[in-house]
């Protein structure tokens, strides 16, 4: 059974710091976790796209769609 507290891909709830995103109702993941589940980045509100690492969104060529949402 997931929890609030648990990643929705992964089911650990410590990994990547314990740091949850939220991209739907009662759906929470790591933020790695939810990059690499290959799910849209137009899931996740501003606030939730502004909890992304920075270096792990560049490394992927995400850089201007998150701008392109966030602005």
């Amino acid at each position: 059974m997931t929890t609030f507290n648990t990643c929705r891909f992964c089911k650990d709830h410590m990994r990547h710091n314990g740091d949850l995103i939220k991209y739907g109702t009662r759906h929470y993941a790591h933020p790695i976790c939810y990059l690499e589940s290959g799910k849209p980045l137009s899931n996740l509100s501003k606030h939730e796209l502004g909890k992304l690492p920075y270096f792990e969104i560049k490394r992927r060529g995400l850089i201007a769609e998150v701008e392109r949402l966030t602005a």
